[in-house]
């Protein structure tokens, strides 16, 4: 057990202390490269899927794990590209519809950067379809040497079926010159409408309204912030400003709606006026959608400053059923250190913690935090020590009272080989693995859209499984061989 001492400012300053231990609290070397970071986690029928990416000396790539609630490692799969470098944003970057995983983010090479969607198959994590996207001044942006910048940093369903996500570009392709969009698309990645704001300069977050339109944080300049209330096609209808007052800028915001016709935000300034240096702190507001007025707004301060003023660095914010409220992010401490801090719904703070990896931490960062069944906490993010030997993935489960509760385990990472033969086949097909199974397991079958077709158990000792595919459609089929403990294998064929 350690003690970790804090100074939380809520207009007036107060010590406090958080105890909790280090189980649960783990790295992975998912793809044993020097560099490999997590920043978006989901929980679906009690799996972890986490977005991240990898370095490998050359090219930034994507990549996609499952992880049971225990902490076992199921399947992971890197997206390869070795045209681009890619990055993907903190928190909101990924959501999950049926049996579809979407996430966004930026890809660049020499002539630019585009904002690009991937769609993964969710229980093979096989790509389904990846799209990129042009920049909003296409004509400007066609020219060489233009300079374009254009990226997609977080992503919503909507009740169509389909997808709205926020964005950010360089108008007339000018560096510095920052611009913010809202793109609308159908569920295969077609743009239905992109409307650009020339007074909005940093989207990181939207929200959904009852009426078909949508909510976001609109930062423009020091001291400006308010909230924007669109239409269904993303014209503002309404803006509230919001602490007007406030030192500094905001450089990264959250949204989340609360069950009473309210909302929360969340957002970064700088509070010791010194661009060359820049503290920042969080400023937390809750605003009735009925009446329009501001209900609260405090101002926290988190260790020396709230870390969020990078690609790679961010906020979040999320509610619990009693109407508290979870706060999340990158502090620095004495290097920098995962922080929760819990509101009551009046704003008030009821505790705050941080957690590291190692006793003497460099780098511990948190890109996301998400609310689990138990009413605890998962967080996600990377590692890096003080040699500079890289980074690794991060992740740490609480409790309810963000206490660090049980332990992990990586888990099976190097799967059995598995092949098919025939493939493609017409009757039939044997799935084979490279050893004969040593306990029970289950041979499950999905097609091309992530729809279970079959699942048939497996006795200890098998080694080769035939399929008949009489009753299967041509196409593709994907397949996993489960254990208890996690996917044995997997692979595909194609059926003819």
């Amino acid at each position: 057990m350690r003690k970790l001492f804090l100074v939380l400012l809520i207009f007036t300053s107060f010590y406090s202390i958080a105890q909790y231990s280090t189980t649960f609290n783990d790295t992975l070397r998912l793809f044993g490269m020097g560099g490999d970071g997590f920043d978006n986690v989901l929980l679906d029928s009690n799996i972890y899927y986490v977005l991240g990416y990898i370095y490998d000396g050359n090219n930034s790539t994507p990549h996609i794990t499952k992880i049971n609630e225990s902490g076992v490692v199921l399947n992971k799969r890197k997206y390869i590209d070795t045209n681009y470098n890619f990055a993907i944003y903190p928190y909101n970057s990924m959501v999950l519809k049926d049996s579809i995983l979407l996430f966004c983010g930026q890809k660049w090479d020499i002539s630019g950067t585009l904002g690009f969607i991937t769609a993964v198959n969710k229980h093979t994590l096989d790509t389904l379809w990846s799209k990129t996207y042009s920049h909003p001044d296409t004509t400007i942006a066609n020219q060489p040497g233009s300079g374009q910048f254009s990226d997609l940093t977080a992503i919503k369903s909507t009740p169509d079926g389909g997808y709205i996500l926020t964005g950010n570009y360089n108008k007339d392709c000018i560096t510095g010159n920052l611009r913010s969009f809202l793109m609308k698309i159908d569920s295969v990645g077609n743009v239905e409408w992109r409307r650009t704001y020339s007074d909005v300069t940093g989207l990181f977050d939207i929200e959904l309204a009852d009426d078909g339109g949508y909510y976001f944080l609109n930062p423009y300049g020091n001291n400006i912030n308010k909230l924007a209330k669109t239409d269904s096609i993303g014209i503002i209808q309404w803006q509230k400003l919001i602490n007007s007052g406030m030192t500094g800028w905001s450089t990264t915001s959250g949204l989340k709606r609360t069950n009473n016709n309210s909302i929360i935000g969340i957002r970064t300034f700088m509070y010791n006026n010194d661009i060359s240096y820049p503290l920042m702190g969080a400023n937390v507001f809750k605003i009735d959608l009925i009446s329009k007025q501001i209900l609260w707004d405090k101002t926290y301060l988190l260790f020396n400053t709230v870390e969020c003023i990078s690609l790679h660095q961010s906020v979040g914010v999320q509610t619990l059923p009693d109407g508290s409220i979870i706060v999340s992010g990158t502090a620095k401490n004495y290097g920098h250190d995962a922080v929760i801090l819990k509101l009551n719904s009046n704003g008030d703070s009821l505790w705050c913690k941080s957690y590291d990896f190692t006793p003497d931490p460099w780098d511990c960062q948190l890109n996301d935090l998400i609310i689990t069944d138990d009413g605890g906490f998962m967080g996600v993010g990377f590692f890096s020590d003080q040699g500079g030997s890289g980074w690794t993935a991060w992740m740490f489960k609480t409790d309810e009272n963000g206490v660090i509760g049980f332990e992990t385990n990586e888990g099976r990472n190097n799967k059995a080989e598995v092949k098919s033969y025939p493939n493609p086949a017409r009757d039939n097909t044997t799935i084979e693995l490279s050893e004969y199974l040593t306990n029970t397991a289950a041979l499950k079958v999905y097609n091309s859209l992530g729809q279970l077709v079959l699942q048939r158990p497996l006795n200890k000792g098998e080694k080769a499984i035939k399929l008949d595919l009489k009753g299967f459609e041509a196409g593709v089929y994907f397949f996993e061989v489960v254990e208890e403990d996690g996917v044995l294998g997997s692979g595909k064929f194609v059926r003819e």
